[in-house]
């Protein structure tokens, strides 16, 4: 081992000890520095001595390799071929003299699947655990487990950074607790909060410029943290265009990069002006970047967050919590003093979370869904988590990998789902790839595994979206550096699918039956490209919307859309492989390729449904009938059904009404009138009046009116409709008299006529004329006496003189002042002082004399006439 000392080597004698127990389980806690990762696995492959392998996990691939280098150089030995080896995905380092491996929590789990008892496995040591990696934690329940069927000696340790280590012991039946102090060296902690308006990289370029150009050392690395990609390449933009940035060396560190170009990162400076490394988390433990005394903290974390309603992932951007903090601070004091800038203000740091949630809980659940029916527990419901994943989307990974043909419809893994989970990729890419087998395009389909599990190659704001742009870049020669590890990992997947054939662990002729007609092979290699695709993404076949401006609409029934002027913008279908979902209103496809109309015609006929149909036709305003091929959200052919049933079109026409409102049907004045007086009714006396508001005419619609709806189809058959009958609804003959007394449509008034009541307004309203009540002393009220006739009497221009609901009142003291008013205005018409005495007329003065002559005149009618000259003629 090294010689200079580390915090935890005074603990590694009680570690040793505690781990010597068959089945001991302990958990470490060991804050950033403390040399866990570096010192432990060594100690106990010294204690172990020769009772078994030790299995050593890492987050990354970059950890796991970075690991087993140092573990070996401690040793003075070749990794792979001494005590020390590891396996990453591509790259396999390991002999039979290898006693600790160093492997992912990915490749970690396919051994445990395959062989549940880990015959010749004494220890398993879960490092940088507080990271709560979602292979991580699925791996710990499988193997607690197992242990305790089949394995009670295996002996389990769990190293942590930050995480509640008491909390987890208490989760964790006859869990050991050991603490090691914190970081060899001390770390200044400063905040620099963002000004108004300031951009990110500005905000890095003001940290660089004032906190360590002017103080930097020879050789001297500042460690800067961003949440992704997109931030590292702005920053780095920025930095390179400054006036400073000249002598030294800028490089990126994301988990999107081979591993050669992460070695490169964790690499000392190679100029005095510094170096400085633009990181996102994969920075924030199990690597140990040389010469790093500055630490500059943007505070944010991208974090992938599965939405079950839309089955789709979204990367969002959060602050990080304080324990993610306390890691990233703890990078600038691993080598010596160091700093740590934080970019956000101390009163910010009181609100932040203390733990950012386990990955388990927000990740896509299909590939958890397919490791738990491989391990026979497809619900997960009897292991022993230390948070279980959302049953919800546990259940909405097991729906898709029925539609993969992974699960059969007792959720039971079938052959086609064992083969799925042995070749290490998303379920999706997987059964893409043994699909392409069964056609004769392997080569395709392993060059679109390879570009979809694998970082973009391509700048989309410069390439756009389409992927076969990315397969004619795959394909270039002479061979790029960037080229050469997925043109390595689509070898290798060749060859695991040529071995899952030749052994025979391929799927049943049921399962490739939508892979089976020999037609399909002669696709073009385009449309096979789509055809592939949709086989992953089954889900996200699009259709456009119609406007040709890169709206479509996915087969979940989720809107999509393409960056502006992306070239797909113009096509009719797509079968997308990449979305972000983190947009609320609409997903972003990042990857897609153009669907032919024709397969997808086939794909819709093959897998969708034709359905009858009747639905409202919002510009005929009439119900249309139609056979639709439906597949799931989208609608890929219409054609004319003359002959509804009639129940969907009275269905369709409701419908119709709903989106027009109760307005649109044929109301007259009586109708109207009734509706009003029903619902003042209601709301009086309740039962059994109905209630009549536009609120429940509305909400029952279908109650009220669906039965009076057989034989119309169109808004223009609608003003057929006996709308003042319908409102009546069963009320009897006698129930429809006595809302008659109680709230009549008319009323007689002292002028003669019967005079129409408004009820619009909530109350009972009568407007008239004020002369054509002279001689009425008051209004009774209505409703046997409950409700107040409000009165508008009128001038005789009809316009509004007084509002009251006391006539009475406004005789005695309101109408002096009201006929002083008039008086003056209409002198042709009658103002009486005394008007509870006069005779109501709605005739001016001129008017009422004519009337009282005729009546006069009227009075000789059956009198003898009087002939010319004043002759009375006897008949």
């Amino acid at each position: 081992m090294a010689a200079a000392g580390l915090p935890i080597d005074s603990h590694l004698s009680h570690l040793v000890q505690e781990m010597a127990t068959a089945g001991a389980t302990v958990v470490l806690q060991a804050p950033p520095g403390a040399g866990k990762t570096s010192r432990v696995p060594l100690a106990l492959l010294e204690s172990l001595g020769d009772q078994g392998k030790i299995l050593l996990l890492e987050p990354r691939r970059i950890a796991t390799r970075n690991a087993a280098l140092r573990l070996s150089q401690q040793l003075q030995e070749e990794v792979g071929r001494g005590r020390i080896g590891y396996r990453v995905r591509l790259e396999r380092r390991v002999s039979a003299t290898t006693r600790l491996e160093v492997l992912t929590g990915g490749l970690f789990l396919r051994q445990l699947q395959e062989d549940p008892a880990l015959e010749g496995v004494a220890c398993v040591i879960l490092d940088e655990f507080h990271e709560r990696s979602a292979d991580v934690d699925l791996a710990l329940a499988l193997l607690r487990q197992a242990r305790e069927l089949l394995r009670p000696d295996l002996r389990l340790l769990l190293m942590s950074a930050t995480l509640d280590a008491g909390s987890l012991c208490e989760r964790i039946e006859g869990a050991r607790l050991i603490r090691s102090e914190g970081r060899s060296w001390p770390v200044e902690v400063g905040h620099q909060p963002p000004r108004p308006q300031e951009r990110q990289e500005q905000q890095v370029m003001r940290a660089l410029e004032q906190h360590w150009l002017d103080q930097r050392q020879p050789g001297e690395t500042v460690l800067v943290f961003l949440p992704g990609r997109r931030e590292l390449l702005n920053c780095q933009r920025a930095i390179a265009g400054s006036g400073w940035a000249e002598g030294l060396e800028l490089v990126l560190l994301h988990g999107q990069m081979d591993l050669e170009e992460q070695s490169r990162a964790l690499a000392p400076a190679r100029r005095d002006g510094g170096k400085v490394v633009l990181a996102t988390s994969v920075a924030e433990s199990s690597l140990t970047i040389e010469g790093v005394t500055l630490v500059i903290d943007s505070g944010l974390s991208r974090r992938s967050r599965f939405d079950p309603s839309t089955g789709m992932d979204g990367l969002i951007t959060l602050p990080a919590s304080l324990a993610s903090a306390e890691q990233r601070r703890g990078r600038a004091g691993r080598l010596g003093p160091g700093r740590c800038l934080r970019l956000w203000s101390p009163a910010e740091q009181l609100r932040r979370p203390a733990f950012d949630p386990p990955e388990l809980l927000e990740v896509d659940p299909v590939p958890i869904a397919l490791q738990l029916a491989r391990w026979g527990a497809a619900s997960g419901q009897d292991l022993p988590w230390l948070d279980p994943p959302p049953a919800a989307a546990l259940a909405e990974g097991r729906k898709l990998l029925r539609q993969l043909g992974g699960l059969d419809a007792c959720d039971r893994i079938t052959p086609h789902g064992q083969a799925l989970s042995q070749l290490g990729l998303h379920p999706r890419l997987a059964h893409m790839l043994l699909e392409a087998e069964s056609l004769g395009w392997l080569t395709l389909g392993c060059e679109l595994a390879v570009l979809l599990s694998e970082p973009d190659p391509l700048d989309r704001r410069q390439w756009g979206c389409d992927l076969l742009r990315r397969l004619d870049w795959l394909r270039q020669r002479p061979m790029t550096a960037r080229q050469r590890p997925m043109l390595q990992l689509q070898r290798q997947l060749q060859q695991q699918v040529q071995q899952l054939r030749d052994s025979a662990q391929g799927r049943t002729a049921e399962q490739t039956a939508t892979g089976a007609d020999p037609a399909r092979s002669r696709d073009g290699e385009d449309t096979m490209a789509a055809r592939l695709v949709c086989m992953a993404y089954p889900d996200r076949i699009a259709l456009g919307r119609g406007q040709n401006d890169g709206r479509f609409l996915l087969r979940s029934g989720r809107g999509a859309r393409l960056p502006g002027l992306d070239p797909l913008s113009g096509v009719k279908a797509l079968a997308v492989a990449g979305v972000d979902d983190q947009d609320s209103a609409e997903a972003r496809v990042l990857l897609a390729l153009p669907l032919p109309l024709d397969l997808l015609q086939e794909l819709g006929s093959l897998h969708g449904e034709r359905l009858t149909q009747a639905r409202w036709d919002p510009q005929q305003r009439r119900v249309q009938g139609e056979i639709i091929l439906k597949l799931d959200a989208l609608i890929l052919e219409r054609s004319p059904w003359p002959d509804p049933d009639p129940a969907l079109i009275r269905d369709a026409l409701l419908e119709g009404l709903r989106q027009l409102g109760v307005e649109a049907l044929p109301w007259d004045g009586r109708s109207r009138s009734l509706q009003q007086r029903l619902c003042l009714a209601h709301r009086h006396l309740g039962a059994p009046w109905p209630d009549r508001s536009p609120q429940a005419l509305e909400r029952e619609l279908e109650a009220w009116l669906g039965p009076h709806l057989e034989g119309l189809r169109s808004l223009h058959d609608l003003e057929q409709l006996p709308l003042e009958e319908i409102l009546w609804g069963d009320l009897a003959w006698s129930q429809r008299q006595e809302l008659d007394q109680l709230l009549p449509e008319t009323l007689p008034i002292p002028s003669g006529r019967r005079a129409r009541l408004n009820y619009g307004s909530g109350e009972p309203v009568l407007a008239v004329k004020l002369q054509e009540l002279f001689g009425c002393p008051a209004l009774a009220p209505l409703l046997g006496g409950r409700l107040p006739i409000t009165v508008e009497l009128h001038s005789p221009a009809g316009r509004a003189a007084a509002i009251t609901r006391d006539l009475e009142g406004f005789w005695r003291d309101g109408y002096a002042e009201v006929r002083r008013e008039l008086r003056g205005r209409y002198p042709r018409h009658p103002w009486p002082e005394d008007p509870r005495q006069a005779t109501a007329t709605a005739l001016s003065k001129a008017g009422l004399e004519r009337q009282q002559r005729a009546a006069a005149d009227s009075q000789g009618d059956g009198l003898p006439q009087r002939g010319k000259g004043g002759r009375r003629r006897d008949g």
